[in-house]
């Protein structure tokens, strides 16, 4: 009798543990999406953080996102959003959704476009620049777990890496940040770095790896494509 009492005892309490986990992880929990450039976009990038001592800020970064879906839900498409609005490090609301708890690791979006205007500063000369990127890129097999909890506000957020765009490497693991030959391509001295003008313009010392790029303007474009990451540093296959 008394070993009966205690496998009875046993059994209750695992069948209550099994009911409280399952109350736990069981439903539905919301998950929010917002998208954010990091204070590099917002208050711009420090001349510290550039090799040849140039100072970058951008005046609009606007990125249209499409197709974003995690933890089995695809949101809605957003209008186009600019990072370069203050945002207290909250970055721009993509949307929000009711999903099922647990560990989600599906998160998936595409950068159908980027238009940016902005301004490099050294030594007194400043350059202006408008640039557009219109070859979208999808990114997915991102490297984050979204933990979604019952009745909780879980966030996902879609990293935009601006500093890339002004990586003096497509391959190595530590690029530089420079400024200095895309200065140099304004060879009207009008104080605007235009499109035509980086296509004009060779590499030089650029490392485009084994990517057939022998202008500027192919290298930053090819840049452009790997801006995208999750949480901060995650990053995705494009």
């Amino acid at each position: 009798m008394i070993i009966s009492h205690r496998i009875h005892k046993f059994t209750l309490v695992c069948l209550t543990a099994i009911a409280f986990t399952t109350a736990c992880t069981g439903g539905e929990g919301e998950l929010e999406v917002r998208a954010w450039g990091e204070e590099f976009i917002e208050e711009g990038i420090p001349a510290t953080e550039l090799a040849d001592g140039w100072a970058v800020s951008f005046d609009r970064f606007e990125v249209e996102l499409r197709d974003v879906s995690a933890a089995g839900v695809a949101l809605p498409d957003p209008a186009p959003l600019d990072l370069a609005q203050p945002s207290e490090g909250m970055g721009q609301l993509i949307g929000r959704a009711s999903v099922a708890t647990g560990d989600h690791d599906d998160a998936r979006f595409t950068i159908a476009a980027v238009e940016i205007e902005g301004r490099a500063s050294k030594d007194g000369v400043e350059k202006t620049f408008a640039w557009s990127f219109d070859t979208a890129v999808e990114y997915s097999n991102c490297e984050t777990l979204t933990q979604v909890s019952r009745d909780a506000v879980a966030q996902l957020q879609i990293t935009v890496h601006a500093d890339h765009l002004f990586y003096d490497s497509l391959v190595s693991e530590e690029p530089d940040l420079r400024f200095d030959a895309i200065a140099q391509a304004d060879t009207d001295a009008d104080g605007i770095v235009t499109q035509a003008e980086l296509a004009s313009a060779g590499l030089g010392a650029y490392d485009p790896g084994n990517l057939e790029i022998d202008d500027l303007w192919g290298f930053v474009s090819a840049q452009a494509q790997t801006m995208g990451h999750v949480d901060g540093e995650g990053h995705c296959e494009s």
